[in-house]
């Protein structure tokens, strides 16, 4: 069996980063997607790079000790970079701050073990929505608009909401990568302002049928 699903980035992928260079993925570009953890990348970076870009995953590409000759064009050199060895790395790679693996120096996270590799400490890098934002206010959005105009209210609709905002604003303080957390909040508060619609709507027409 193949060690990944290759295909044309579809609306799934769209927009997640790719595990080995961070670039988001877009709509019809060659995608590989690990069989074994699942994470994305791009097709010429699975290639290029011989595997997952996940450490410890089943097709990650076996570290080489001689850090000191990259492939050609790799964004990652499979290595442990001794401390105050860094400058035994060839131009244009540094070494993770916390796992000492040689990287790009393009990389903003490192690929092995997701550290943010940047001297402050934070992630200045392209955001992506975090999976249920946008989502999460579309759907919010749709439940208050029949409430309003149609009168007709729906507890699905502020669950199904709540759980994708909340899925959303789980996410992102994981991945520095990921952005959308005012969507998510905003989508959030129309989750419970749906609930409380039905609430009152379901209310009112039980009143009204006791007054029958």
């Amino acid at each position: 069996m193949e060690a990944a699903r290759t295909l044309k980035a579809n609306l799934k992928l769209d927009g997640k980063p790719c595990g080995w260079c961070q670039v988001a993925l877009r709509l019809g570009d060659d995608a590989a997607v690990c069989r074994a953890c699942e994470n994305e990348h791009h097709g010429g970076c699975w290639e290029s790079n011989a595997g997952c870009s996940t450490a410890g995953c089943v097709n990650a590409p076996l570290r080489r000790l001689d850090v000191g000759s990259p492939g050609a064009g790799s964004p990652i050199a499979q290595g442990l970079v001794e401390q105050g060895a860094a400058e035994a790395l060839p131009p244009g790679y540094m070494a993770c701050p916390k796992c000492r693996v040689a990287i790009s120096n393009d990389f903003q996270i490192c690929p092995a073990c997701r550290a943010i590799t940047s001297p402050d400490g934070l992630y200045h890098g392209p955001k992506t929505n975090a999976p249920g934002a946008v989502s999460s206010l579309v759907i919010g959005l749709i439940g208050l608009s029949l409430a309003l105009f149609i009168g007709i209210g729906s507890a699905i609709l502020g669950v199904v909401t709540i759980a994708r905002a909340n899925k959303a604003r789980r996410a992102i303080p994981t991945d520095p990568t990921l952005g959308g957390g005012g969507l998510a909040t905003a989508g959030l508060v129309l989750g419970i302002v749906n609930l409380i619609i039905w609430v009152l709507i379901v209310v009112t027409r039980i009143n009204g049928m006791g007054e029958r």
